[in-house]
């Protein structure tokens, strides 16, 4: 997946800045499904998680929810 990580970025930036959207790996999905070179939902949980790793995101895991880890924050760098 070529930019797969950018491609994440700039969609949770996008949803982030819309308060009224849950980010999670499905809501990046339905982002990324237009796109060319369509990522899996377990691709892009795979590039949360490495963002989380490396500090960019906070993710939480919702009881009950099959939509995958949930966004609760964003570090104010990886947004400009």
């Amino acid at each position: 997946m070529s930019g797969l990580r950018e491609r994440v970025i700039a969609a949770i930036c996008e949803e982030w800045t819309n308060s009224d959207n849950e980010v999670n790996s499905a809501t990046i999905y339905e982002r990324l499904k237009n796109d060319a070179d369509v990522p899996s939902e377990v691709d892009i949980r795979q590039a949360l998680l490495q963002l989380s790793d490396h500090g960019d995101i906070t993710l939480v895991l919702k009881p009950g929810r099959e939509s995958g880890p949930v966004v609760a924050a964003v570090n104010p760098d990886l947004c400009p």
